[in-house]
């Protein structure tokens, strides 16, 4: 119950009592008064008959004697008047029948009035002629009595009425601050720090909204704190002061989170261009203008791997990388060649023009598709090459298929069409315990001989055929079945990973939130997982998203997080039910106090909005000892349990 209708039901309470209270005190005077009245109106007239009786009739004529008392009772007050002579016989007897008057009949039987009876005696001089009896009837002061209390309730209740109305007015005013109190209270229990624009009249409710509006600054002011600690953090840890560019190892934990564990897979050409000589670049120059140089040569690296939507970074010293994603080894030759041009210009802008050694080397991972070392390990043995070639750039193209190598694109189509998806899940667990949080599912597709294919396999297919939304349908069909299956037997939480093409299909969300709604008993156990990189890129989909699967019961959690400068902001506005740590990040944590410290600063930013952290590739006694102390919420890798067929036999 609202304080509002509280309030108004005790007011209304309180009213009602006063006016029943009003209404049983005046009835009941009115009902002494009127009794009291019907008795004397009883006797003054038994006695003004007797009295006239006994001057006029001095022979006992019982037709005079009806003459003197018709006038009386025709007055329609009496219900009985009669004469009875000397001898006690009854000499004249008049009587009106029963009748109700315009008043209720319950009312009589609620509020009775007596119908009182009185009597004269007749006298001429010392002689008795006989007596006069006289019986008033009740009808017209049950008619005063009834009128009175209509009446006054009826006054009473409009009063009421308007009282109420009244009432309603002052508390919406009074009480406005109070909701708006209470709505500023629920956005910070869900760590949403809102401050108060309304200033309420009543002195302890401005108190109050002070209080709270100082609460949640101090709170946000915290938050932001530690938000910013964190972004400087991954700054110093993840990025290169002198070119502004990521480092060696921001560039290695965007591309895995990009190409290794989301659901692309790196086909292109990894670069690699060296600025040669740079100890006597530095020499001439001075550090501030060699280091602009070297900002200069990032940049243009940068805007060559932008070409082909790709990134770059600096990878040690003088020598930076570039991930060129659909790039083979022919484009990264043009690319490159176009690059050391407008570096040889930039080398120009410093007064270098002479200076030619620049050298650039390319690997293409060619339709196989290649990890990241190995195309790095690949480059770096061509820049050795190029720094012999006139040219100064060498490209090593990507391994082709086998000869009679099946395109795995028609095996992927037709085992998607049949259905054929098989799960396996691994567990994700608290920390403190090892008890279970939930078990994040993966899926795989069969092909015709009931071979598992592995994601690298068909996520590229099925991203550049568009059929991310019809693998996630098939997927969170057939985990939401088996969800029903083994309910009783099986009650823990699963996460299912989702493409972020699908959260930008109204159609496959509006699907999703209906087979939520449909069970929510079975969508609280639900969390659909948004890879950082993804939710970058499509930030209004996720929320557009987040809120419609709250709505439908289930919860909404980012996957391989912290690869991006954005990423603290992501967590702020989307809320997630938890954030999992980019596998990358786990790794660093161990041999770099950088990392350690960024994992640190956004474990504590995280916790201040409610939100878990879970570290991911924990996958030995050793590493989970070297986060332990971190304060992540959980973790989940090999550890934990390999990815096993779910749900478990």
């Amino acid at each position: 119950m609202t304080l509002a209708r509280l309030l108004t039901s005790a007011i209304a309470a309180i009213f009602a009592g006063v006016i029943v209270g009003v209404e049983v005190i005046n009835l009941a005077s009115a009902h002494t008064h009127l009794q009291r009245q019907l008795e004397s109106t009883a006797q003054d007239a038994a006695t003004s008959l007797g009295l006239s009786l006994g001057a006029l009739l001095r022979d006992g004529d019982p037709a005079l004697a009806e003459t003197i008392i018709n006038p009386v009772f025709d007055r329609g007050h009496y219900e009985r008047i009669e004469y009875l002579d000397a001898r006690a016989q009854r000499a004249v007897l008049k009587e009106l029948p029963a009748e109700r008057g315009e008043y209720p009949h319950w009312f009589v039987r609620m509020v009775p009035l007596g119908s009182p009876t009185a009597e004269s005696l007749v006298n001429a001089g010392w002689l008795q002629l006989g007596k006069v009896r006289v019986t008033v009837h009740p009808r017209f002061a049950y008619e005063q009595l009834w009128t009175s209390v209509r009446d006054t309730l009826v006054y009473l209740g409009a009063l009421f009425l308007a009282a109420l109305l009244a009432l309603r007015f002052i508390l919406r005013g009074l009480l406005r601050p109070l909701i708006a109190v209470e709505q500023a209270a629920q956005s910070i229990s869900e760590r949403r720090y809102v401050t108060l624009g309304v200033r309420p009249a009543t002195r302890e409710l401005a108190r109050v909204v002070d209080a709270m509006n100082l609460l949640s600054r101090k709170v946000s002011e915290t938050i932001d704190a530690e938000v910013r600690r964190a972004e400087r953090l991954q700054e110093l840890a993840f990025r290169d002061e002198v070119s502004g560019l990521p480092n060696a190892r921001g560039f290695v934990t965007r591309f895995e989170t990009l190409f290794e564990t989301g659901e692309q897979h790196f086909r292109g050409t990894v670069a690699l261009v060296e600025l040669a000589e740079l100890a006597a670049l530095n020499a001439e120059l001075g550090s501030e203008r060699c280091n602009q140089l070297l900002r200069a040569v990032g940049g243009e690296v940068s805007a060559a791997a932008a070409a082909r939507n790709g990134f770059a970074g600096r990878w040690s010293g003088a020598r930076f990388i570039a991930a060129l994603p659909g790039a083979d080894g022919k484009d990264a030759g043009i690319l490159l060649e176009e690059a050391r041009g407008r570096i040889r210009l930039a080398l120009g802008e410093f007064g270098r023009e002479a200076h030619d050694a620049i050298h650039c080397a390319a690997a293409a991972s060619g339709q196989r598709g290649a990890g990241l070392q190995e195309l790095v390990e690949a480059a770096e043995e061509r820049l050795q090459q190029a720094r012999e070639h006139p040219a100064g750039v060498v490209v090593l193209s990507g391994a082709q298929p086998q000869g009679g190598a099946a395109d795995p694109t028609a095996a992927v189509l037709e085992a998607l069409g049949a259905g054929r998806v098989s799960l396996v899940g691994q567990p994700a667990l608290r920390m403190s315990d090892h008890r279970l949080l939930h078990t994040e599912i993966f899926a795989r597709l069969r092909d015709a001989q009931d071979r598992e294919m592995v994601a690298a396999q068909f996520v590229p297919v099925i991203g550049a055929r568009g059929m991310s939304e019809a693998l996630d349908r098939a997927v969170i069909d057939t985990v939401m079945a088996r969800l029903k299956s083994l309910q009783g037997e099986w009650n823990g939480a699963v996460s299912v990973n989702l493409s972020v093409r699908s959260l930008g299909s109204r159609g496959f969300v509006a699907w999703l939130a209906a087979q939520l709604a449909a069970d929510r008993p079975l969508a609280a156990r639900m969390v659909f997982e948004i890879a950082e990189h993804g939710a970058v890129q499509a930030e209004a989909h996720l929320l557009d998203f987040a809120r419609a699967v709250r709505g439908a019961g289930a919860a909404v959690a980012l996957d391989h997080f912290g690869a991006h400068q954005q990423s603290l902001a992501l967590m702020q506005h989307v809320r997630p039910a938890y954030v999992k740590l980019a596998a990358a990040h786990t790794a660093a944590i161990m041999a770099d106090s950088g990392a350690r410290f960024y994992a640190e600063s956004l474990v504590r930013a995280a916790r201040q909005l409610d939100i878990p952290v879970i570290a991911q590739s924990v996958e030995d006694d050793e590493r989970f000892r070297a986060i332990s102390p971190i304060g992540f919420a959980g973790y989940q890798g090999n550890l934990g349990g390999r990815p096993s067929p779910w749900p478990p036999a």
